[in-house]
């Protein structure tokens, strides 16, 4: 039997969750079975490099916007060269050129991925990507809920939109790492609780709500047994850092913050953290969360996206509102306080972790385009 040949199209690969899962993912896919390659629709991007030390081959098709008709043509003619099977597509900016040439090369299993609820920003995006579901075998959401609004928004019968959910390898994000490093560096006792906030630093992540439950914790008497205040990292950056940063100089305490930057060891931080902290008003299906998870921290997630489809809330980890700092200040004060639930959340999210393993992602990647092209 012949191997399937696929295609993955994104506009470009820098250090972010989306592309270090097809970092991750991609070099695992069974080589017996699967030829698999990768094409940027704008540039490379620092994990090209990564991925084709992998022996994944990455090209560049540069579109100067989403119907460039030069790239397009290149991009259908790269199709037709390689006799390529799938095509799978990440998000908008390239789910609408990687259709329309899969289309001109003649391309029946078109797979379009979205990773967020509200992934269209504006009407016209929406009507344009209802339109060219007609030249796609089906659209892949990292979530239900995300599920749930691609099959509002676009119109489509609900078994045109299935679930392939993310997944994080075990091997790097795993209790017992390296705990001290990085809070001998900071000047992090052993005993201090970090609350980690782990994320861009964007309205949508909503850092500043972050920062009011680190107001309201360290104005407090909340404390671990232990007698320690509680300590609050936000590793990111992002636009609203200036104010963020103007926002925690006011805050008593406020040495106990501290901004840690855009990080490329996220498994050093995560493992060095207590518990993390996602504020978000919107998500699809989060790496970090799974990333916390299976690095044994105790997670307070609010209720947006794929989040409570990750944690079970008061079992693997503790789900609130949006935008109630009340709500969240008893969670926070729940896993200071609570020694004993706060253990059991990161025991329980650890067994969690393995439900969302790379591993098992790659398994049903495999079997989505298996099924795709054997079925016809």
């Amino acid at each position: 039997m012949s191997k399937i040949r696929v295609l993955r199209a994104i506009t470009w690969l820098p250090v972010g969750g989306i592309e270090r899962r097809i970092v991750d993912v991609l070099p695992r896919l069974d080589r017996s079975r699967f030829e698999v390659s990768l094409v940027c629709l704008r540039e490379r991007g620092p994990l090209a490099d990564e991925l084709e030390s992998a022996g994944i081959p990455v090209d560049v098709i540069r579109f100067r916007n989403r119907w460039d008709q030069r790239g397009l043509r290149q991009l259908a003619r790269l199709m037709r060269e390689r006799e390529i099977d799938v095509v799978h597509s990440q998000m908008y900016r390239s789910n609408v050129p990687a259709t329309v040439a899969a289309r001109l090369a003649g391309k029946r299993h078109v797979w379009s991925q979205i990773h967020n609820v509200d992934s269209w920003d504006s009407r016209r995006q929406v009507a344009v990507d209802r339109w060219l579901c007609r030249w796609r075998e089906g659209i892949l959401a990292v979530s239900e809920g995300v599920r749930r609004d691609a099959i509002e928004k676009l119109r489509l019968p609900a078994e045109r939109v299935r679930v392939l959910y993310n997944g994080v390898d075990l091997s790097r994000f795993a209790p017992g790492g390296d705990r001290d490093s990085l809070r001998r560096e900071i000047g992090v006792g052993e005993d201090d609780f970090v609350f980690l906030f782990a994320a861009r630093l964007v309205e949508q992540k909503r850092p500043q709500d972050f920062l009011e439950l680190a107001r309201r914790l360290l104005g407090s008497t909340a404390h671990r047994a232990r007698g320690e205040p509680a300590r609050f990292w936000l590793a990111g950056d992002g636009k609203l850092r200036g104010e963020l940063e103007a926002q925690a100089a006011s805050i008593a305490g406020h040495e106990r913050i501290r901004f840690l930057g855009p990080r490329d060891d996220m498994p050093r931080v995560m493992a060095a953290a207590d518990a993390l902290v996602m504020t978000s008003t919107r998500e699809g299906f989060s790496n970090s969360l799974l990333e916390a998870l299976a690095s044994g921290l105790a997670v307070i997630a609010t209720d947006v996206g794929g989040n409570a489809e990750a944690i079970r809330s008061g079992q693997d980890g503790l789900i609130v509102p949006p935008l109630d700092p009340e709500a969240l200040w008893v969670a926070g004060r729940s896993v200071l306080d609570d020694a004993p639930l706060c253990d059991a959340l990161r025991k329980n999210g650890r067994e969690r972790a393995q439900t969302f393993s790379v591993e098992a992602m790659v398994r049903n990647l495999e079997d989505l385009y298996e099924g795709s092209v054997r079925a016809r």
